[in-house]
């Protein structure tokens, strides 16, 4: 029986350890990782269409309490065709607000290459997560984020995430669905690049070189 067990936790922790969870949160697990052996699959090929899609993803923002905005998501929608129609974007996708790596790690960076972005004809800066819209807005409130510099968005649902096949389980990290760890290029609704990040700390100077590339 104790084998057994033995065996089944270890085939647990490899499960739990290729599908990149502690990169997530940087602070599950503090034991040597064990050797695996996983593929990686590009989810959104270059050239996809992003415009064809008819998914919305919902404004980042404060709940409303005195009637000068609306709370419901109708008012607050943004079609694919809104976000990237005739416009250069750049979108970071985070697993979660508030944890570990996407706050310490990936975020900072971008901030810190924003006006760069911008400098070098990227429309939008745009943080992208599974998540609810006030969440989200209160992660950016707390990173003191620029509003002009970075565009926080949230896929509520997680549909688009499945549509593109980059939805998550982290239920272990009591997060559930969420998104991969990602980044890409979009130009007028077509991707021009696309990555499954691996390294947080390194993604925005990537994805930097890629907008600088793909002039």
């Amino acid at each position: 029986i104790n084998s057994v067990t033995v065996e089944i936790k270890i085939v647990r922790q490899k499960m739990f350890m290729s599908k990149g969870i502690s990169k997530t949160c940087g602070w599950l697990f503090t034991t040597k990782k064990m050797t695996t052996t996983t593929t990686t699959t590009r989810m959104i090929s270059i050239g996809t269409d992003l415009i064809n899609s008819d998914h919305i993803w919902q404004k980042a923002r404060p709940w409303n309490m005195d009637g000068t905005s609306s709370n419901m998501a109708a008012d607050n929608a943004i079609t694919m065709f809104d976000m990237f129609s005739k416009k250069t974007v750049v979108v970071f996708g985070v697993p979660a607000p508030f944890t570990g790596t996407c706050t310490n790690e990936h975020y900072p960076p971008y901030a810190k290459l924003a006006s760069t972005f911008h400098k070098e004809g990227v429309d939008e800066v745009v943080c992208y997560s599974v998540t609810d819209p006030y969440s989200h807005d209160g992660w950016s409130k707390s990173l003191q984020n620029n509003d002009e510099d970075i565009r926080f968005v949230a896929d509520t649902e997680g549909e688009w995430a499945k549509k593109y096949e980059l939805d998550r389980d982290y239920s272990v990290a009591s997060l559930g669905i969420k998104s991969a760890r990602f980044s890409m290029l979009v130009k007028d609704g077509i991707v021009k690049t696309f990555h499954e990040v691996d390294d947080a700390l390194q993604d925005a100077e990537t994805l930097l070189n890629d907008v600088q590339q793909n002039k």
